[in-house]
């Protein structure tokens, strides 16, 4: 094994306490974060355990969009340690299946036309995911997994996408690139926020 990977595979994965996503491993279902995140999933336990947050802010239409994050209780930096855990990737798997689920359910409920699959694309609605790990060397950051409505501004093709190598290439003294809609932040409303988590809640409960 080469020697940065298993340094990278056997790091110590205890809670670090600068960590504000180690800090909220703790909360219980339907608690709220500093940053007003609410915790609307949990299972497993402290060594193979992960948690979802319902997001307070969405980089889409704050009326109809929102964002789930997944974390593990572990500090996990890196994609590669889940294998280091039996339960901890089974348990990443049924949470991440569930997480996907509740949302296409809430999509529907909340849309009359929505539709997982159509003839017109314009009508299609998917659940898009976005992983995040870090630079391991330079910072240990929590590694989290993001699932959302792919649609609207966030529902752009990303360079790994085949359509996004279709969109139409523009040139400059700089070189070439492409033009795409400018992804800003909102806040949820507070009561849609708040009733959003209940019915994700009952959506995963309703599964187990």
């Amino acid at each position: 094994m080469n020697d940065a990977f298993a340094e990278l595979v056997n790091e110590d994965t205890s809670q670090n306490k600068n960590c504000e996503w180690c800090a909220e491993s703790h909360l219980g279902i339907g608690k709220k974060t500093s940053y007003g995140a609410i915790i609307v999933y949990r299972i497993g336990k402290e060594e193979d355990g992960w948690f979802a947050t319902l997001s307070p802010k969405t980089g889409g239409d704050p009326a109809h969009d929102c964002t789930l994050q997944l974390m593990s209780t572990k500090h996990l930096t890196h994609f590669c340690q889940l294998g280091a855990n039996e339960k901890r990737a089974a348990n990443y798997g049924i949470a991440f299946a569930k997480l996907s689920a509740a949302l296409t359910q809430l999509m529907a409920m909340e849309s009359p036309q929505f539709q997982v699959t159509s003839a017109n694309k314009e009508d299609a609605v998917s659940v898009a995911t976005y992983g995040k790990a870090t630079n391991w060397k330079e910072k240990k950051e929590h590694l989290h997994v993001k699932l959302f409505p792919f649609r609207n501004a966030i529902g752009q093709p990303y360079t790994v996408d085949s359509t996004f190598e279709k969109k139409h290439i523009h040139k400059d003294k700089d070189g070439e690139f492409v033009k795409m809609q400018p992804v800003k932040k909102v806040l949820i409303d507070k009561e849609r926020l708040e009733l959003l988590a209940k019915k994700l809640m009952k959506c995963m409960s309703e599964t187990e």
